[in-house]
């Protein structure tokens, strides 16, 4: 049985999982690092989410509610379970739990960031045309465009503007990094 399960605590042993699949899943740029990744549990309207699938770690999702809307970070499947269907379930879990869903993709470049989006249109989720840039996690590296994807339709402008806004001025502060 697949379960979403909250990790609630930056001393939850599960966090043993998560930090190395964090580590290896994303690379560096879209990381934010341990300390600033600790504080998140502080904040109002993050969650933290263990994917479970017959009682075995298979992934994480760290999300922000902003309102109505649901944005996922970070969403990550353990190697092992790459392939298995155990990351479509995982989104079809949460997308039928939380109900409106934002999330961002690599711009459509290569073959992989192209099988991504197919991956997440099967999902349910629809692209949305604005031009988006995601603030930098880390000093070094500037901000970089990404795809904005919605679920269950795209959302509107006033929509993406308020999202934009949440992301600059509570997801992506200096101190949460």
């Amino acid at each position: 049985m697949l379960q979403l399960l909250p990790v609630t605590s930056p001393a939850d042993l599960v966090l043993d999982d998560i930090r190395p699949l964090y580590e290896s899943a994303f690379p560096l740029h879209e990381q934010r690092t341990r300390a600033g990744r600790e504080k998140l549990f502080s904040q109002p309207g993050y969650y933290l989410y263990q994917i479970r699938d017959n009682d075995r770690f298979a992934g994480f999702t760290g999300c922000w509610q902003m309102g109505s809307l649901f944005y996922i970070e970070h969403i990550a499947i353990a190697p092992q379970m790459r392939g298995s269907g155990v990351g479509q379930r995982a989104l079809s879990l949460f997308c039928q739990e939380k109900q409106r869903v934002v999330l961002e993709i690599d711009p459509l470049t290569d073959e992989v960031a192209q099988r991504r989006l197919r991956f997440y249109q099967h999902c349910g989720f629809a692209v949305n045309d604005y031009i988006h840039h995601h603030p930098a996690y880390r000093p070094e590296f500037p901000p970089h465009e990404l795809v904005i994807l919605s679920y269950p339709q795209v959302i509107n402008p006033e929509e993406y503007q308020q999202v934009k806004h949440f992301l600059i001025h509570h997801i992506m502060p200096e101190n949460l990094l």
